[in-house]
């Protein structure tokens, strides 16, 4: 008696956590604890965050910022279809990588700067917009750790 209720106790709990972990996970894979951006980025290859707003003049930085802002003036069409890995569109509101660069976040942040100037690097060579989103994925990516 105690063993069949002890099996039908082990069999519950394991239900429950294969339930629970599947219904965790989205369509596409993502952990469902992932923001809302970053799932409609990773579950659209056509995604773009539609920013409209300018890029601050490089004229204001230095360095590896002034670079970055620098590739966001060269290259906005292929930023904006980029999600920046130091999550700000969830943090800031922001709507893709190009954001970064409206503002000064861009210039305090070496997430931001360094995908900036990788995403312009891998232009340069030709890499069409989804083969670098492909790389700075593949380079960037981290969980997603809520704040």
């Amino acid at each position: 008696m105690k063993r069949g209720l002890t099996l039908v106790v082990i069999l519950a709990v394991v239900g429950v956590a294969v339930f629970f972990y599947f219904n965790s996970r989205d369509s596409v894979g993502v952990a469902a604890s992932y923001p809302r951006t970053y799932k409609e980025y990773k579950s659209n290859p056509d995604w773009r965050g539609g920013e409209t707003d300018p890029i601050v003049p490089t004229i204001y930085f230095m360095g590896m910022a002034r670079e970055a802002y620098a590739a966001a003036a060269a290259i906005p069409e292929v930023l904006d279809h980029l999600y920046c890995y130091c999550y700000c569109a969830e943090h800031h509101g922001h709507k893709s990588l190009l954001t970064c660069f409206t503002d000064g976040h861009g210039a305090g942040c070496d997430i931001c700067m360094k995908e900036a100037i990788r995403a312009k690097q891998l232009h340069d060579k030709g890499y069409s917009i989804k083969e670098i989103r492909a790389k700075i994925y593949k380079e960037f990516y981290q969980p997603y750790q809520q704040f």
